[in-house]
């Protein structure tokens, strides 16, 4: 079964006791949307480079990012700080001056962004033989650049 986001209302709540009830139109909505964003960020900046790092026999283009390979609980923070950045800028009222949820909507972002950052530098596991279950080899772990003189 396909999944369609990293994280529940449970997991909202250990970040803000008191978010489901402030009002957002639809918190699967927000959820899916993040989630959304998390695929878009890890194919642009983690799946595409892999496949060129590793020399895979696969082509991106023909073999896209699949979110059901991931180990979900890795991105579940993530997903937690971008649903929550999204529900701010949804609640933040117009004007010239930050109120509140602005504040918030920009505290979570940075968080979400610093989450990034470290997901991206640990790697992620990904189930690259479609198997149904991650090997230790199919953790990722970054490689360092050497450059070799000539």
């Amino acid at each position: 079964m396909a999944i369609t986001t990293y994280c529940e209302d449970a997991d909202l709540l250990q970040y803000r006791p008191k978010i489901l009830s402030l009002g957002v139109s639809s918190w699967q909505t927000q959820r899916e949307e993040a989630f959304a964003i998390i695929n878009r960020i890890i194919d642009a900046r983690w799946y595409r480079e892999i496949i060129k790092q590793q020399k895979f026999d696969i082509d991106p283009n023909q073999t896209p990012f699949n979110p059901d390979y991931v180990q979900a609980d890795q991105l579940k923070r993530l997903a937690c700080y971008k649903t929550l950045e999204l529900a701010y800028m949804q609640l933040m009222k117009e004007g010239a001056e930050a109120d509140a949820f602005e504040r918030n909507m920009k505290t979570f972002r940075q968080l979400y962004n610093e989450e990034m950052d470290v997901v991206l530098a640990v790697g992620i596991s990904y189930d690259w033989d479609a198997s149904g279950s991650l090997t230790y080899d199919e953790k990722y772990i970054k490689a360092p650049r050497r450059l070799k003189r000539a």
